[in-house]
C-alpha cells in the first residue's frame, strides 16, 4: 500500500507509479512516476527512494527526539485538536479530503487543488506494527547522517504517527467527529468495507490502544510527529495564515476565544441596541399617531 503500480502497456520497459487522471500533486512526494528497468538489481530501499519521498524519513536537521533543554526549544511548533482539525480545514481554508488506498500519500497537501490525502486503512498500520510486515524491507540499514531513506525505527515512527494523525485531525475534536460523521453518510470516505479502526479513530471521544500513541492536549511535532511533522507544520501554518471569510466562518472558528466571545458579546449589545431603537421609533410613531387623532 505504499503505492499503486501501473501494468500499463508503455510501462513494460520501465517501472511505473500509476496515477489517476486529474489526481492532485504537491511536488512534494513524487519526484518521478517512472524509473529505468537498470534499477532493478538495486536494493529496495534505493529503488524505492527512486520515486521520491514515498517512504517519508525523519527531517535530517533534527535527529534527536525534543527535549525541553535544546536550545532549539523555541523553534517548536504546538499542535492541539482545537486549532487544526480536519473541520477547520474544510470550513476555513475549503480543503476536500480525498481517501487514499496509498499509505506515503497520508497528509499530503496539494495547495493547488486545497485537496488533502488522507490513508482509509489504518489497520494496516496496525498489522505492519504487529507483525513487522512487508513494508519494513524497504528500510535503509546504511547509518550515514545525509541519508535520506527511512530506516526501520522510522519506518516505526511513521505507522505510529499515521495513527495519531486521525486523533489529532477527527477524533479528539467535536465538530471534526462530526465532520468525519457526515462524510460517513455521504458515502465519500468508503463505498464499501469501511476499516472498522478508521471509524473508531475518527468517532471516538476516547481511545486507547497499544500501537496508538495516547492522545494529548497539545502536540510539539519534534517529538510527537517526528516523520509527519513537516506536512502538519504545513496544514497549521496554512490555518494561522487564514481569517475567516464570512459570518458563518466566523460564528464556526473559535480558535481565538477572545476574538470569538468579542464577536458575540458585540453582536448582542448591538442587537439589544437596534431592537431599543426600533422600540422607540415605534413608540414615536404611535404617540404621533394618537396626537392626531385627537
Amino acid at each position: 500500500m505504499l503505492f499503486l503500480p501501473s501494468f500499463q502497456s508503455n510501462a513494460l520497459h520501465e517501472f511505473v507509479i500509476h496515477r489517476a487522471p486529474n489526481e492532485p500533486n504537491s511536488g512534494l512526494l513524487f519526484d518521478t512516476y517512472s524509473v529505468s528497468l537498470n534499477m532493478a538489481d538495486r536494493p529496495l530501499p534505493i529503488l524505492l527512494k527512486a520515486f521520491g519521498n514515498l517512504l517519508p524519513a525523519r527531517c535530517r536537521s533534527s535527529e534527536n527526539v525534543a527535549s525541553e533543554m535544546a536550545k532549539a526549544v523555541y523553534l517548536w511548533t504546538s499542535l492541539s485538536s482545537s486549532d487544526t482539525n480536519a473541520y477547520l480545514l474544510h470550513t476555513l481554508l475549503r480543503v476536500d479530503i480525498r481517501w487514499v488506498d496509498t499509505l506515503a500519500l497520508h497528509l499530503d497537501y496539494d495547495k493547488s487543488t486545497g485537496t488533502l490525502s488522507i490513508f482509509r486503512y489504518p489497520s494496516f498500520c496496525i498489522a505492519m506494527l504487529q507483525s513487522k510486515g512487508a513494508i519494513y524491507s524497504f528500510s535503509s540499514t546504511e547509518q550515514h547522517p545525509a541519508d535520506p531513506r527511512a530506516t526501520e525505527e522510522e519506518i516505526t515512527c511513521f505507522l505510529r504517527e499515521t495513527l495519531l494523525s486521525y486523533r489529532l485531525l477527527f477524533g479528539q475534536s467535536k465538530p471534526a467527529r462530526r465532520f468525519f460523521r457526515n462524510m460517513l453518510s455521504s458515502g465519500s470516505v468508503s463505498d464499501s468495507n469501511l476499516d472498522p479502526l478508521l471509524r473508531s479513530l475518527c468517532l471516538d471521544h476516547y481511545f486507547a490502544h497499544s500501537f496508538v500513541p495516547a492522545d494529548r492536549p497539545v502536540y510539539v511535532t519534534a517529538r510527537d510527529f517526528l516523520v509527519l511533522g513537516e506536512r502538519l507544520e504545513l496544514l497549521a501554518a496554512e490555518l494561522r495564515g487564514t481569517k475567516p471569510k464570512s459570518w458563518r466562518d466566523l460564528l464556526r472558528d473559535r480558535r481565538d476565544t477572545l476574538q470569538y466571545w468579542t464577536f458575540w458579546l458585540v453582536a448582542i449589545a448591538g442587537g439589544i441596541g437596534i431592537m431599543l431603537s426600533l422600540m422607540q421609533v415605534i413608540l414615536g410613531i404611535i404617540q404621533v399617531l394618537q396626537s392626531r387623532g385627537r
